[in-house]
């Protein structure tokens, strides 16, 4: 037992008899309240402008951020000193500290994950901590290879435009009766999701790392093939990733979740319009992550939700800070102790 749950256990055990019943009763619903707390980060491929989003000419991209934004904490100046990549800049978010690895999906983070400090602290299952991501490199930014946690107590990782290939599979083998032209045009449809972006010249996925349970991948398969039949079948890789970390909420419930969109990274094609449209699309999906947050008992009043918050201060500042502090706020807020964190808890959203 470490210091701090000795403590914590000796103040429960003489609460009773110092604490009058209405602070002990306040004191017990708050208690409640921090055991439920669940954290959703959402990152944004490689990021979009301030230009094109909080300025007040961007302002039009982003209704649904402009909305949310009075009710979280708005920091205006998040500085990366890190390397400007994929997989470095996510794993510095999720570890708290700068990450220097193969980009290409190929290494795991060095210092230990958010999701590995909850697990091991807590005793939690992989089913409390899911990584759902565009990005095709992801295979391994569910865990790290520090030698005390890594893989035992790391993230699923559910990268959906591979799921999306066995939904292919399974489209074309049980609806023979369509017609075979009607089948290939559903595949070539499918497929194009796979070939967005920029990902596949040079970016290779792995299959070690942390795999889905076999039932698991079965669940979100069959609901994958579902969805693609139904009025609102996707036509982007982030409308995907949406569905897929929509029914990761609301089949297992997770207690940290990231969300990886990487539409908008289609700005490396030099394409303006679409860049601007990718910008759009992911404000409504993130919009979208934050109803079902409201909307689902297992989220509602005690989800924090970074890039947009609730459960947390309302304001904003100047005060500069790096993504690194993300994580070292995620463990303050779930009440995991990280040791060895370059990033600080953003104090501002936690008073």
């Amino acid at each position: 037992m470490t210091k701090r749950e000795f403590l914590r256990a000796a103040g429960l055990t003489i609460a009773p008899r110092i604490l009058p019943s209405w602070a002990l009763a306040a004191a017990q619903e708050k208690r409640k309240a921090k055991s439920g707390r669940r954290i959703i980060l959402i990152t944004f491929g490689g990021g979009c402008r301030y230009a094109e989003t909080f300025t007040p000419d961007g302002l039009v991209n982003i209704p649904r951020l402009a909305t949310l934004r009075p009710q979280g904490y708005f920091f205006k100046n998040c500085v990366n000193t890190g390397i400007l990549s994929h997989f470095n800049a996510t794993s510095s978010i999720i570890t708290g500290n700068w990450q220097w690895v193969n980009d290409f999906g190929s290494e795991y983070a060095q210092s230990p994950t958010i999701f590995e400090a909850y697990r091991k602290a807590t005793g939690s299952s992989p089913m409390d901590t899911w990584v759902v991501a565009s990005n095709k490199g992801f295979s391994r930014i569910g865990a790290s290879a520090d030698t005390s946690l890594g893989l035992p107590y790391g993230a699923n990782v559910v990268l959906p435009k591979l799921l999306l290939t066995e939904a292919i599979k399974e489209v074309v083998r049980n609806r023979p009766r369509t017609g075979v032209t009607d089948r290939e045009t559903v595949q070539r449809q499918l497929e194009g999701l796979l070939n967005e972006g920029y990902e596949g010249l040079g970016w290779t996925v792995f299959k070690s790392g942390q795999q889905l349970d076999a039932n698991v991948r079965e669940t979100l398969t069959k609901a994958l093939v579902n969805y693609i039949h139904g009025p609102e079948k996707p036509s982007t890789g982030d409308e995907l990733t949406f569905f897929i970390a929509r029914e990761v909420m609301r089949e297992f419930a997770p207690k940290v979740l990231l969300v990886n969109f990487w539409d908008m990274d289609v700005a490396h094609w030099g394409s303006y319009s679409l860049y601007l449209r990718a910008i759009q699309k992911t404000d409504e999906l993130t919009g979208r992550l934050w109803d079902e947050v409201q909307s689902n008992r297992n989220y509602r009043d005690k989800t924090t939700m970074i890039v947009v918050g609730g459960g947390v201060a309302k304001g904003e500042t100047d005060r500069p800070v790096s993504h690194v502090d993300l994580c070292a706020t995620a463990a303050e807020l779930l009440e995991v102790r990280m040791t060895g964190m370059e990033g600080k808890p953003l104090t501002e959203a936690l008073a």
